[in-house]
Order: structure tokens, then sequence, then C-alpha cells
């Protein structure tokens, strides 16, 4: 038996290494280099080298020949990823990987992003189209004159690579704004909530917004609430279309990221500095973000963009430079409608009956059983006038439907407002374009070459009547609509040239003191935000591995509430002894090698089930704590009432404390971590369960995973430190969301800017640009990233020419 064993996995290794040598044949590791290439619709020669990490610098005689040649080396580099996104916004992922892909083609078809995006691109004025079009007619030159050079990957999972309409482009910001802006979702968990809790006990668990920076609280919004929430039962199981149309995200607790600007009086070169690590579930390699240097008159830049995305989204440009995180504007209603009790197919409106609109699709799944190895299921997708019903597919059947009304339906204006980021003069002016952005919810952060730094919120945000957008909306009796314009731009949350000499945010609650219209009311709790503060306040002669080391940092501020409340109720429990000392001596930092960040999350985790579950059973307490930004900052609050009635276990006679629900706690976190790292505490480590784990899309795991690009890295941190690592709620602890690419710029460096990526540059198999800055973000190090044309020019390593045709 052994000697087949070994016989089998000689065999299976040898079929792998033969695989790995017929895909590196098949996959060259960027195709056509050292060459000169046809790229019809050039004014001039365009020169594209590569330095020593495969980012390609760009080097055109204009705007025009520049973004088309960046259209052209993107899909040399990420022409999978980019087909795979479009498949998935377009609903056509079913066809390529069959059952799996069917809830998020339905998903997409009934949210309409690629009719949408049609619609919006027909709207778009001359600038902006003459702005786009180069960069996809880059992108379908590359995919119909090379299609010998296409990556083996789009074939393997049943992909065919199409050309590019300027709508795909279009297509690819409602994409980003659909998947960054997750509202939608906390107001069905609060309508689940009100519906199992009643309003007034559901309105305690409602989020709780806070900014420190502020000189007066803001309002309470669970207190709002009540003013347009529709009754308990009004909207029972309208909650489960939660299922079918969360992208994913918020239950990791939200796609987050930090960035922040200094000025001189606290930089050691005397120059404004920058730094911005957007956090993203980065681990398909080679990741998100594509790096590129852009050269043109009046365009010297570098940095990194979404691949389909022109131009930059984070960088450094000739007088700016700029980081995002994700603002959380709220651009999403969802509204209760009533059908006609006359005639379902009509729904009520101000007293007259309204037919619905529809949207008739077929959406095609593979099946090896089916004919032709292909079924199809035809999709109906309705509308009112406020947008598309979500309720059809994944809520209940009766009198109500619930849709879904959203700014990327209504909005849309003349350009996308990526157009006039590359070269803006400085600080004023680049705030002054990142105001055109409609449909991109960002906290930019800037700096400028003359030392200026500020912050502006992005997005077109409404105007509602009543109420806010913390739960579902009854339509108004009356018909009318509650949303009556958009926050005017120039007063959106923003910042310029702080006394406090730094600008900073973390997906946290940024509106000034007496902002008067409602914002949101999901985001992030401040600790990240509040660490920020606390070493940037104290901060002098800040270098770039100060930065660095920030963007690093461990220090879990969170832990600072709950963890003295730990101590004190662990000390009197002998069997707990060893928990409490390896507690006892902890400094807050959740450092990877270190037992005690491992025993607190996992205290924290079943702390919060033990506060919860007995009123909203397990399946609801489940789905909230799986949403981490609706309830961590309510329940900070909530713990300084320690006998307050949610630590009471309704299931038992006795009026139980947070005490009581803590040694509760603890020996089911302690058989949690046993299962996990074996008996002795002290030779637990964070790090070990707390892994982050890049893996290939073709082959995430298992024998071969390795050669396709996989490995694991143990992770300090945490979602509650500003070295983020969050993790999936009910699959602890593996890290989910972390820093997708790290970035610092220092004005007074006229050559590079430092950054690394997690991931590579290419997206092809077995080729080191797939995945070797991953491992050096893994090991903590940076590169330069060129900023310089000398300095990009003698770094090269290979050069190719693009030639007009």
């Amino acid at each position: 038996m052994l000697l087949r064993r070994i016989l089998w996995a000689l065999l299976l290794a040898t079929l792998v290494a033969g695989t790995a040598v017929w895909v590196q044949l098949k996959s060259a590791a960027v195709p056509d280099q050292d060459t000169a290439l046809a790229l019809p619709g050039l004014g001039a020669p365009v020169t594209v080298l590569r330095d020593d990490l495969g980012i390609p610098y760009i080097f055109a005689e204009s705007t025009a020949d520049l973004l088309r040649a960046q259209g052209f080396v993107t899909a040399q580099h990420r022409l999978f990823q980019m087909e795979f996104f479009r498949a998935t916004w377009q609903g056509r992922l079913a066809a390529s990987i069959g059952e799996a892909g069917l809830a998020s083609d339905i998903r997409m078809r009934v949210l309409g992003i690629e009719h949408n995006s049609r619609r919006h691109a027909a709207q778009l004025g001359a600038a902006s189209r003459n702005w786009l079009q180069p960069y996809v007619d880059g992108v379908n030159a590359y995919v119909t004159a090379h299609a010998g050079d296409h990556p083996l990957e789009l074939g393997l999972v049943g992909l065919e690579a199409r050309t590019w309409e300027l709508a795909d482009l279009v297509a690819l910001i409602h994409f980003v704004h659909y998947t960054h802006a997750t509202n939608y979702q906390a107001e069905l968990l609060a309508q689940k909530l009100i519906d199992q809790l009643g309003l007034q006990r559901a309105q305690q668990l409602m989020p709780l917004l806070r900014n420190l920076d502020r000189d007066a609280a803001q309002p309470d919004l669970a207190a709002s609430a009540a003013a347009s929430a529709p009754e308990a039962g009004a909207a029972a199981g309208l909650g489960g279309a939660r299922l079918l149309f969360a992208p994913g995200a918020p239950r990791h607790g939200g796609i987050g990221s930090n960035n922040w600007a200094v000025s001189a009086a606290r930089s050691a070169s005397g120059r404004a500095m920058l730094a911005n690590d957007p956090h993203l579930d980065n681990r398909i390699l080679p990741g998100m973000f594509h790096p590129v240097g852009l050269f043109a008159p009046g365009i010297q830049a570098v940095g990194a963009t979404l691949p389909g995305l022109p131009g930059l989204l984070v960088g450094r440009t000739q007088h700016v430079a700029f980081g995002v995180t994700n603002a959380y504007g709220d651009v999403q209603d969802v509204y209760v409608e009533t059908l006609d009790p006359a005639n379902p197919q009509h729904y009520l409106e101000g007293g007259r009956s309204l037919p619905f609109a529809r949207r008739e699709e077929v959406v095609q799944i593979k099946d090896s059983k089916a004919p032709g190895g292909m079924r199809e299921q035809p999709l109906v997708v309705r509308y009112t006038r406020r947008g598309p019903v979500i309720s059809d597919h994944a809520g209940p059947r009766g009198d109500r439907v619930l849709v879904l009304r959203t700014t990327a339906w209504e909005k849309h204006a003349p350009q996308l407002g990526i157009e006039g980021l590359l070269d803006a003069a400085n600080a004023r002016e680049f705030d002054a374009r990142v105001q055109d952005i409609d449909l991109m919810m960002f906290n930019f952060v800037y700096a400028d070459d003359q030392g200026n730094i500020g912050h502006r919120a992005s997005g077109a945000l409404p105007l509602r009547a009543g109420g806010d957008g913390s739960v579902p909306r009854p339509v108004p009796a009356d018909g009318s609509d509650d949303w009556t314009g958009w926050i005017p731009k120039a007063q959106m949350p923003a910042a310029y040239n702080p006394s406090r000499g730094w600008v900073g945010t973390a997906n946290h609650d940024t509106r000034p003191a007496g902002f008067p219209w409602y914002y949101t009311n999901y985001l992030s709790p401040d600790y990240r935000y509040l660490r920020m503060g606390q070493v940037l306040n104290q901060a002098r002669a800040m270098t770039v591995a100060d930065h660095w080391a920030l963007m690093a940092d461990n220090r879990n501020l969170q832990s600072d509430t709950l963890l003295p409340q730990i101590l004190d109720a662990l000390a009197t429990e002998p069997t707990q002894g060893d928990l409490h000392a390896l507690l006892a001596t902890w400094d807050g930092v959740d450092r990877a090698d270190s037992p005690a960040p491992l025993i607190y999350q996992a205290l924290y985790r079943e702390i919060a089930l033990g506060t919860f579950t007995d009123e909203l059973g397990e399946a609801l307490a489940a789905e909230m704590l799986s949403t981490w930004y609706f309830w961590q900052q309510r329940f900070e609050a909530l713990l300084a009432t320690p006998d307050a009635a949610w630590f009471d276990d309704t299931a038992t006679p006795h009026r139980e404390t947070l005490a009581d629900v803590i040694r509760a706690a603890a020996p089911r976190a302690r058989t949690l971590l046993e299962g996990l790292q074996g008996k002795d505490p002290s030779a637990w480590h964070w790090g070990e369960a707390h892994s982050l784990h890049f893996v290939s899309p073709l082959r995430p795991s298992g024998l071969g995973s390795g050669l396709a690009g996989s490995f694991a890295v143990p992770r300090g941190g945490s979602g509650e430190t500003l070295n983020r690592g969050i993790y999936d709620f009910e699959k602890p602890f593996a890290a989910g969301f972390f820093a997708s690419l790290k970035l610092v710029v220092d004005f007074a460096d006229p050559d590079k800017v430092e950054a690394i990526l997690a991931g590579g540059v290419v997206e092809r198999h077995l080729q080191r640009h797939q995945n070797d800055q991953a491992h050096l973000w893994a090991a903590g190090e940076r590169r330069p990233w060129w900023f310089s044309p000398e300095q990009a020019r003698a770094h090269a390593r290979t050069e190719t020419r693009l030639l007009p045709e």
C-alpha cells in the first residue's frame, strides 16, 4: 500500500511538472518585449519600458497616444482579469463556470449594471468620450491583433476575449459604485432586526457613528430611524433579498483603506508627504491594482489603477499626489412598494395603478447534462420608477416588493470625473476635479508640490426629504419623490490645510460639525482613525520609513475598552487562569507571534455572540455580527453599561451582566482555539490562525497550487488596526481584507515613489511578475516606482516600441 501511494505521488508530481512546463511555454511572462509592434491610431511612436518588477513606463507624444498605449499594455498584462470582471457585471459567469456563477449573474442582471452603463455612455460629452476612447482602442488592438498572445487562463475558465466598447469602461465605474456602496444591505439587516425586536428595541442596535475630531456631537441616527421605518412585520421576509444581492464584502467588514497626508511641518524633508494603502480582498493573484508610469507633454505620473480604468486612481502626478479610501456615502435606498391588489402586474403610486416596466433576459448556464453543454434560464426584471425590483428572485411572495434606488440609475453626468486627475496643476485644482466624480464615493486625500494638503469626499449623494437611509422606506402615500436634489459638491466632507498639519481618513465618519444633511449610517468604527491621529499628532520630521511603519502599525485600540473587563471577569475563574495571565501582560498590539491577540479575538467574538444570540436567534445574530461595521461601535458604547439588558440571558431566570457573558464565553473560546492550535495556550500564535493565503484563480488550493503561485503568510494586525487584516466572523480567523498596495510619496524626492503591490504586474501563471511583489509585501519591503523619466529609462530591463500603422 505504501509503495502504491509513493508511485501515485510520483506520477502526480510528474503530471504537475509537465503541466507546469507546458503552461510556461504557452503563457509568456509579458508578450512581445524588446520588440516593435504596430498600434493602429497612434499619432507618433510610443516607448514602453519595463523595470525589474515588470512595471510598464509609457512614453508618448500626446495624451491620446499615452492612453491608447495604456489600454494596450493593460490588456497585455491583465486581459483575463478584465474579461472575468466584465463577464461578472454583464451576468455571463454561469456560461463559463456553471451553476456556481448563477446567483451572481441574476444579481448583476437585476441590478442592470450593463444595461444602465450603456444608457450612461450614450450621455457622455465629447470631451469625456475623446479621453476614454483611445484607451478602449488600445485594448482592442491587443484583443484583435494578438490573439496568439492571449493568456491561456482565458480558455481554461471558458472565457473568450472580445472587443471592448466605451460603455465597458463606464460599466467598470458602475461596478465599482455597486461594490463600494453597501448601505442597502445595512437597511435590510436593520429591517430584520425591527421585525425580530420591534422598532424601539432594534434602535438600540442601529449603527453608531463617531468622529472625535468634531467640536460637537452629531445626532444619533438610530433616533431618527423611527420617522421612516416600516412597522415591525411590514417588510417581513424582505431581508432575504440581502443574501442574493450582497456583493460579499460587508460580511468581512466592508471594503476599507487608510490614507493620510502631512504638511512640511511634520516632514523630515520639508515637503508634503502622502501615504495610502487601499484595503481589498486581494488574495487572488495578481491582485486588483495595475501599476504604471505615464509620461507625455503635460503629464508625468506614476501609481496604480484598476485594469480597465484609464489614468491613475492612486499615485503621484507632476504636481499632486493622491490616495483613496471608501467614503461609504449612502447612494442607495430600499423602498417597500405595494402591488395593486386588482392587478399584480401593477404597483400603487400615490393612489394610481402603474404598470411595472419589464426587461426580459436569458441566462446561459454551462451544464454537461444539457444538449450542447448549455442550458438557459429565462429572467424577467421588473422596475418601478425608482429602480429594479430586487425581491422577485430572493424574497417573499405577497402584496409588497423591494425596489432598490441608486444614484447610478439616475445621475448620468456628461463625464465620469476621472478624466482630469492626471494634469491638475495644484491641490485646489485637483479638489475641484474630484468634485466632478458622481459614481465613486471615495475619500480623496491629496498633497501638492507647494506643500498644500487636503481631503475631499467624492460622489453624488441625494438630499432626502424625510428621515434617513437607515431602513427600508415605504413609498410616500402621495407618491411624491423624497429625493429632492443633491448635496452640493462643494459642501461634501472636506478639509484643506488644517492647522494640525495632517489630514487622513480610515472609512470613518468624516462629517464636520453641523453638517446639515444625512450622509450615511454605515461607516467603519473609528479605531484605525484614532490610532492614526495618536501617531500623526505627535509626529515630527517624518520620513518615508515612518509612514511605512505607520501602515504596518498593529496597535488595537478597540481592545482598550473590552480587555479590562475581560481581565476583571476572568480573575476569579481558576480554569481560565492561563488565558488571564497571557492577556494581563498583553499591550494591545496584534503581533503575529503572540498568543494574546488570538485569545482576545476569540473572546471578542464569543462575547458578542453571547450578548445577542438569545434575543436574535443564531441566524440573525450571525448575520448582524458578520457585518462588522454595523455593530462594532454600538457594542463598544454598550460596554459602558455592564448591567445592560442586552447582557442578560433571556433563557435563564437570573439577571446576567457583562461579566457573566465573558465567563460563559471563555470556555467556548478555549475549545475553538484548542481545536485550531492544541491544548497549550502559550504555544498559540495569532499569525498562524490569522494567516493570509495568496491564491491562483485557477488552482487556489491542493496539489499544484504552489506552482500556480499560491502561498500563505502569517499575519499580525486585525480588523481594528491600521495594518488591516479583517476576517469573516463566521469563518475565523484567516485574513480577508488587507492592504492591496502600499504607497508613500515624498515631494522632496524627484525620482520615485516608494510602493509595493500585494501581488504582481501580470496575471500569467508560472511567471515571477505574477506574485513577486506579494512576496516582498509579505516581508514588509518596499520598492521604487519611478517618477523621474530619467530613472525609468536608467532602470529599464526591456523596451517595446509601439508604432503607428
